[in-house]
């Protein structure tokens, strides 16, 4: 079983994601509110202002989203992010990294 762990930078494929994530079979995943590193100095840490143009673009809010899925199931939900963010021409829309999971305690399948 793999732990895959989506940034969503575009919020806005956030529906279509989801909608997807049901079509192949992925029964349930967790979407968290988050904020990124870039956005909290820019705003925050008054010695760092001046980089708040190296920031322009990037989103204050972002969503975090978590499935557990087997390694096959992994690959297909990278496409479908791959397939809905495509046509994104600024900077890319989401990150997704992969981690194994060694032990699963009450979950069922």
């Amino acid at each position: 079983m793999k732990l895959a762990v989506i940034f969503l930078n575009k919020t806005e494929y956030l529906e279509d994601i989801l909608a997807a994530f049901l079509e192949i079979g992925v029964s349930g995943a967790t979407v968290i509110d988050s904020v990124g590193m870039g956005h909290i100095i820019s705003q925050n840490i008054p010695i760092f202002a001046g980089l708040r143009e190296a920031f322009t673009g990037s989103s204050p809010n972002n969503k975090l989203i978590l499935v557990i899925a087997d390694a096959e199931m992994a690959k297909r939900i990278n496409e479908v992010l791959s397939d809905i963010c495509e046509e994104a021409d600024d900077a890319k829309p989401y990150f997704m990294a992969t981690f194994p999971i060694e032990n699963l305690f009450g979950f069922d399948r």
